[in-house]
Parts: C-alpha cells; structure tokens; sequence
C-alpha cells in the first residue's frame, strides 16, 4: 500500500506543516457547515416524522368510526336481503317457467324461418312465372 504523503508521528510535526489562521478558519467553517446541514436534516426528519403522528392518527380514527360501520352496515343489509329475497326466488324457481314464452319463440322462429325460405331465388322465380302466366 502507498500513500501520498509520507506518514508523521503526532510530535513530530515541522512548523511549516502548521496551519495558517485563515486554513483554521475554513477548517472551522466547514465543520460548521456540515453540522449544520445535519442538524437541519433531523429537524426535516422530525417534522415529517411529526405530521405523520399527526395526520394518521386521526385518519386511522376516521377510519374506525366511517368506513367500518358503512361495512358492518352494507354487509347487514345485504345478509337482510338474502333471507328476504331466498323464499321468492325458491318460489319462482321450483314453480316451473312461464310456457308462454316458449310458444312465442316457436312461432317467432316459424314466421322467421317461412321467410327465409320464400325469399329464396328459386321461390321468388316461381312466384314471377306464376304471376306472369295468370295474365
């Protein structure tokens, strides 16, 4: 390992190697700077850490006496719903279906399907020659 500058003792300093007053000063200076942007970091850290003990307690208490009872209350008027509902839909269901509709898709369908099979080209070709020879 290398160093740069040649390793000295505690005792054994020269009197040129003395800082000046002014080296001092900036020395002094600097360490001032940084413990004063230190101690300016912890009271940033502080605030936060402050407003966040005072903003999410009451939040976690608005939390508890709001969303919680709307959930207690949603989840009751729900279960209140199901038994009353449970009887009528059982009712509905083994009651049997209206055959009503049913006749009304199977006639719907015929009239669908006899159009389809008059609109066929060699229907409509009959129908022409048909009209055509009563003349």
């Amino acid at each position: 390992m290398t160093t740069s500058q040649p390793i000295q003792f505690r005792g054994t300093r020269d009197a040129d190697d003395l800082p000046s007053f002014a080296q001092h000063l900036e020395l002094d200076a600097s360490v001032a700077a940084e413990a004063t942007a230190d101690g300016l970091r912890v009271i940033e850290v502080a605030a936060v850490v402050l407003i966040g003990l005072l903003v999410c307690p009451p939040l976690a208490v608005l939390t508890f006496l709001l969303v919680v009872p709307a959930l207690v209350v949603g989840l009751v008027v729900g279960f209140v719903v199901a038994v009353l509902s449970t009887p009528y839909l059982l009712f509905q269901h083994f009651r049997g279906h209206d055959s009503g509709h049913l006749t009304l898709l199977g006639h719907r369908l015929h009239t669908a399907g006899r159009a389809l099979i008059d609109a066929a080209p060699h229907r409509i070709v009959a129908d022409v020659r048909k009209a055509s020879a009563g003349r």
